[in-house]
Formats: structure tokens, C-alpha cells, sequence
């Protein structure tokens, strides 16, 4: 089996595709935090080309489009994403 290597990808990027979870995922990694609500999930293309899977917080799903910017704001449990200051296009 080939071993792993672990890749630094930039933590800025674009939303690629996306959709709005409406039901909670089983756990783990999904943890959560008291009654659920539904939530957007996201791949961000960065701009080194990796396409990251995510949760994107901060924002109303029906003002997410493709092609946003968006930035890492955490990576503890799953990446997540907020709206990038002043991006959106």
C-alpha cells in the first residue's frame, strides 16, 4: 500500500459546486451542537487547483453561488468556510 502524504493547500479559494444538507449526517465527524439546522456544504477550488469538501458558515444558502470566494476558518473537525471580506464574485 502506498503511504500518504500530506499536501498544504492555500486556504482561500472558490465555491466549485454545492448543495444545502437538510438532515443530519451521522456522526462522526459530524458532531452536533444542539438542535440541527440545515447547513451548506461546499468544494472550494483553491488556487493551486485542490478541490476541498467543507462546511461554509456565515452566509444564508440562498446567497451562496459558484464561484464565490471564501476562506478557511477552521479545520478542526471538517474544513470550514466563511464568505471571503469583500467576495463575491
Amino acid at each position: 500500500m502506498k503511504e500518504l502524504e500530506t499536501y498544504g493547500a492555500a486556504a482561500d479559494g472558490r465555491i466549485w459546486t454545492y448543495t444545502v444538507q437538510r438532515f443530519p449526517p451521522k456522526s462522526p465527524p459530524y458532531s452536533p451542537a444542539g438542535e440541527f439546522a440545515p447547513f451548506v456544504v461546499a468544494y472550494v477550488e483553491t488556487g493551486d487547483g485542490i478541490r476541498i469538501e467543507g462546511i461554509l458558515s456565515g452566509v444564508d444558502a440562498a446567497n451562496v453561488h459558484i464561484g464565490m470566494e471564501v476562506s478557511l476558518e477552521s479545520c478542526t473537525d471538517v474544513p470550514r468556510y466563511v464568505p471571503a471580506r469583500g467576495g463575491t464574485s
